[in-house]
């Protein structure tokens, strides 16, 4: 199962100027390397979708983003997402967890 997230650059985001874009990534976690992969990316502007890759991105930047990403599968599986709605998948387990006391 595949993930996506989203984030919109800020003005500093870039060594270009993407202030407003936003980033969308597809991700999934990999039980053969026990981490989370990028599948595909895509940075979104007023000219629509443009294909974009991990190694365009500058070291610091490709890092902020897998720490991202690890914050989001973390939320997902933790049930810590403010909209419920975000945790595809995961519903029944959610419920069982509100049933219980526990989330």
């Amino acid at each position: 199962m595949t993930y996506t997230f989203e984030k919109t650059f800020g003005k500093f985001d870039s060594s270009t100027n993407f202030e407003g874009n936003k980033l969308i990534v597809e991700y999934v976690f990999s039980s053969v390397s026990d981490s989370l992969k990028v599948v595909e990316m895509w940075r979104v502007d007023s000219e629509g979708e443009h294909f974009h890759r991990m190694n365009w991105m500058s070291k610091s930047a490709q890092k902020e983003l897998m720490e991202d990403l690890e914050n989001d599968m973390t939320n997902r599986i933790c049930g810590t997402m403010e909209d419920e709605s975000d945790m595809v998948g995961f519903e029944g387990t959610w419920n069982a967890l509100e049933e219980l006391g526990v989330a």
